[in-house]
């Protein structure tokens, strides 16, 4: 399902230097472009480290967005809630895989937390569909050397590597503090 995968590229190594909002050491900046038959649109991948070598990615697509003029939405908050319709996930997510096997290969960095994000009309994590597909994508993904785990309350999912299984209690300490100074 995912076997297929679009070419991307890694763009940029950006180190936090001022954000004193955030905590993550750097960011990997990723981009790739998806193409149909009426246009291509380019993507950018997020991975931000974190300290105890804590990953966490995201993405979107790099469209022209600008927010109403009386909205207190920004152009950050924008780029998040966009949906593509492109019906492309297979390429698109065997390539957000890819990139994930990519970072553990050069900077030997390997363990992930995600947060599925609701749709508006999801009132509740309880019926948040990308949290199920996405936890068992992963899963199948990396059923080998990793444990994969979720908490349906929050929607947030968890790759750890086998090797620190142990410290799994901190980890998911850790990644509480990230999810709440970044969300």
């Amino acid at each position: 399902m995912f076997d297929s995968s679009l070419g991307f590229q890694l763009i940029q190594i950006r180190r936090n230097k001022y954000n004193i909002h955030e905590s993550f050491i750097k960011e990997l900046i990723y981009k790739f472009y998806s193409h149909n038959s009426r246009c291509c649109i380019k993507y950018i991948v997020s991975v931000k480290e974190y300290p105890n070598r804590l990953l966490t990615l995201d993405y979107y697509p790099k469209i022209k967005l600008t927010p109403k003029i009386n909205s207190a939405d920004s152009i950050q908050d924008l780029r998040y809630r966009t949906l593509t319709k492109q019906n492309a996930f297979s390429s698109i997510g065997g390539t957000i895989l890819d990139i994930m096997v990519d970072v553990r290969q050069r900077f030997n960095i390997n363990t992930w937390g995600f947060v599925a994000a609701n749709l508006l009309y999801e009132t509740n994590n309880e019926n948040n569909k990308r949290y199920q597909i996405s936890k068992e994508i992963l899963r199948r993904s990396f059923k080998e050397r990793y444990t994969v785990f979720g908490n349906r309350r929050n929607s947030v999912i968890f790759v750890i590597p086998v090797e620190r299984e142990k410290e799994h209690i901190k980890i998911v300490k850790s990644y509480e503090k990230i999810f709440a100074e970044t969300n």
